[in-house]
């Protein structure tokens, strides 16, 4: 079955897009705090999550990544956790900050950006 020029066109665009939105994430290139013990890392794909620990307080941890990303879209406190929201041009990212005993655990997930 031959494709004509507009169907073949549209789905090699639909293959880049999804190709695109599934893309593995490099942490390698993202700073973390030096105290950061990570144990957990999913990069391969969209959603990507980095999970680490970290001796910082809440509010170093949230100025850290003001430094990093600027100014969250969405800032709110839920359940006893620090969620921060940045919108970037290919991607949102979600930063978790949760109270756990004398540590702080981060987790950092990255998403598609939904048009």
């Amino acid at each position: 079955m031959q494709m004509s020029a507009p169907k073949l066109a549209l789905s090699c665009l639909l293959l880049l897009v999804t190709a695109g939105v599934q893309a593995a994430v490099n942490f390698e290139q993202w700073q973390t705090p030096q105290d950061a013990r990570e144990f957990a890392r999913l990069d391969n794909k969209l959603p990507a999550v980095l999970s680490y620990f970290s001796q910082q307080s809440q509010q170093q941890l949230q100025q850290f990544y003001q430094q990093q990303l600027g100014e969250p879209t969405e800032q709110r406190q839920r359940y006893g956790q620090l969620e921060l929201h940045y919108a970037q041009t290919q991607q949102r990212i979600r930063i978790i900050i949760s109270e756990q005993q004398q540590w702080r655990q981060v987790d950092i997930m990255v998403l598609a950006n939904t048009p």
